[in-house]
């Protein structure tokens, strides 16, 4: 018994630790966490009040940089529609629905691109100059075009995070396809199977695996091309609730749209995370 139970020590075998242990063990992390968002936020609310610090520059001009009682305030305002404030979820939802159907597109339509490309090779010289040159192009470039053609909608705004995400995705599926040793489809050819079949059973769960691993990033750059879209074209959502504050010059306002970007950002990329690991929970 006891040997079992050292054997078990020695190949980390044994109970896991529990909740209360867990976050005994990260007490000290959240604490320090903790103590460095005060000593940033108590700096960034009183240093501006200071004259001499005030006169040397919009740093610490209470105009330019607001405080956070401000920011606390306008941000209650946004959520309760107080004080004349538009309320903020409406424009939330329109950002995060365009972010996350673009994602969804682009990650389907670059994983089936870099599956295909990556299983036949002929076909993946050919168009290899063809997509490195579309990459190549700024995405902000086509926002013009792209709003000329389907007009200043939601739809410009994910097909605008559809061509961001793509190629994020694209390149991912491509080197997930290619990293497929060869010795492998070898084998497989010599069972009889085919390229239809080498497609789905050996390289796709690569690529499966590639092409999820980008998606907290793909998450992230949608959202930031939608908001960017958003500004340009002035579609409801949070960039142009931000291009209205930066009008206006309300720092405040500004400050608390880029707060909420930031929490709806991780919210997502958590989101994502976890369902990356769900999903891939086979892959070692």
């Amino acid at each position: 018994m006891a040997d079992a139970a050292s054997a078990a020590a020695r190949t980390g075998g044994g109970a896991r630790p529990s909740l209360l242990q867990r976050v005994l063990a990260r007490g000290p992390i959240w604490l320090t966490q903790l103590a460095l968002l005060a000593a940033f936020l108590l700096a960034w609310q009183y240093l501006p009040q200071v004259s001499v610090l005030k006169a040397m520059g919009h740093l610490f001009d209470p105009y330019f940089v607001s405080s956070p009682v401000r920011i606390a305030r306008e941000l209650y305002n946004l959520a309760t529609g107080s004080e004349n404030s538009p309320v903020i979820w409406g424009y939330v939802w329109a950002t995060v629905y365009a972010s996350l159907l673009g994602t969804l597109i682009g990650m389907v339509l670059g994983a089936a691109a870099g599956l295909v490309l990556s299983n036949f090779r002929f076909l993946s010289e050919v168009m290899r100059p063809f997509i490195i040159g579309m990459n190549a192009v700024p995405r902000i470039a086509l926002v013009p075009i792209i709003v000329i053609v389907f007009g200043p909608t939601a739809t410009s705004c994910v097909i605008i995070s559809v061509l961001v995400v793509f190629f994020v995705a694209f390149f991912n599926a491509y080197e997930g396809g290619t990293s497929v040793r060869e010795e492998l489809v070898q084998n497989a050819r010599l069972l009889g199977a085919s390229n239809w079949r080498i497609l789905t059973a050996i390289r796709l769960p690569f690529v499966l695996a590639w092409t999820l691993t980008s998606l907290p990033l793909s998450v992230t750059f949608a959202v930031i091309t939608v908001v960017t879209a958003e500004i340009l074209t002035g579609v409801p959502g949070m960039g142009s609730l931000l291009g209205t504050a930066a009008v206006t010059g309300n720092s405040a306002l500004t400050f608390a749209v880029v707060i909420t970007l930031a929490v709806v950002g991780i919210a997502i990329t958590l989101a994502a995370d976890a369902l990356r690991a769900r999903v891939l929970h086979w892959w070692g």
